[in-house]
């Protein structure tokens, strides 16, 4: 008896206290130690379905006679279905709080089972898009509590991508130059990062060249995402040369290491950005590995 429940619920885990029982132990151990592992009382409770059908027909039999017993053929059975395995339909729920990457308070979206119970429902950032929670939520967005959500739902998470990006400046090392929004905007873009001149906001102190001692220090530039969240993003000169041989020698990975910055004002915020980034190279940690 021990052994078919055992068999039978072969998705289940076991839990008693100080041990655990796999569906491949149960289906494998003698039934003196399964007696063993599962504690007197212990009660198994799953929310599983299995929907199966009989290999071999019953036969009728005449409703003055005496019923004829079940054989053991009549206890064969195929499985139909395992509930387990099916693919769920997603879950409508209405978000109560601002979630990066879904969306914002007030949105409804769809997501899977799974992620709509442990990761919104129980936390308390959304709930079920019944048409009560429909109608009880649909002025939500205009409430006075949700002043500060995002304005997008990838807008946080961008302007964390972005802080963590170190923009090269080619910058000529031959005639003046002065930093402007469109030097930064041709660097951004080279890096694969489409930002328009109006987000920019450069140090308010000018940066002119060619300057040799300007060479890989960096700069804070602020960028503005959506007219709303703001990102801090770390730019570094770069003089550079259309003569090959005046060019200064590429410096592999250059970003990963840490830089002067240009005004001593802006250091702090400078390490505090570097430190954001798990690939940053400091000194102390370059002294360890030798």
């Amino acid at each position: 008896m021990l052994r078919s429940l055992a068999q039978g619920l072969a998705q289940l885990h076991l839990h008693s206290t100080g041990s655990a029982l796999s569906r491949v132990a149960a289906r494998t151990l003698p039934v003196q130690e399964l007696e063993a592992v599962i504690p007197a009382g212990y009660f198994i409770q799953a929310r599983t379905t299995f929907v199966l059908k009989r290999k071999k027909k019953v036969e009728l039999h005449k409703t003055t006679g005496k019923m004829r017993p079940f054989r053991a053929r009549h206890y064969l059975y195929e499985m139909v279905e395992d509930t387990n395995v099916r693919k769920k339909d997603p879950v409508k729920v209405i978000l109560t709080k601002p979630v990066e990457g879904l969306g914002s308070v007030g949105d409804v979206v769809e997501v899977k089972p799974h992620r709509a119970r442990n990761h919104l429902l129980l936390p308390g950032l959304a709930v079920y898009a019944s048409p009560e929670n429909l109608e009880k939520y649909s002025n939500l967005i205009e409430t006075s509590e949700i002043k500060d959500q995002p304005s997008s739902p990838f807008a946080l998470r961008t302007a964390e991508q972005l802080s963590t990006r170190v923009i090269s400046l080619s910058m000529n090392m031959k005639n003046p130059w002065q930093v402007e929004p469109w030097h930064v905007r041709v660097a951004f873009r080279k890096a694969g990062i489409i930002v328009p001149e109006e987000a920019l906001t450069l140090p308010a102190k000018p940066i002119t060249g060619p300057d040799l001692d300007l060479q890989d220090k960096e700069f804070l530039v602020k960028v503005k995402i959506n007219d709303k969240e703001e990102a801090n993003v770390r730019c570094r000169i770069n003089h550079y040369s259309v003569n090959p041989r005046e060019r200064i020698p590429w410096k592999a990975f250059h970003w990963e290491h840490v830089a002067e910055p240009i005004f001593p004002e802006e250091a702090e915020e400078l390490d505090a950005l570097a430190r954001k980034n798990r690939h940053t190279r400091f000194p102390e940690q370059e002294e360890a590995t030798m």
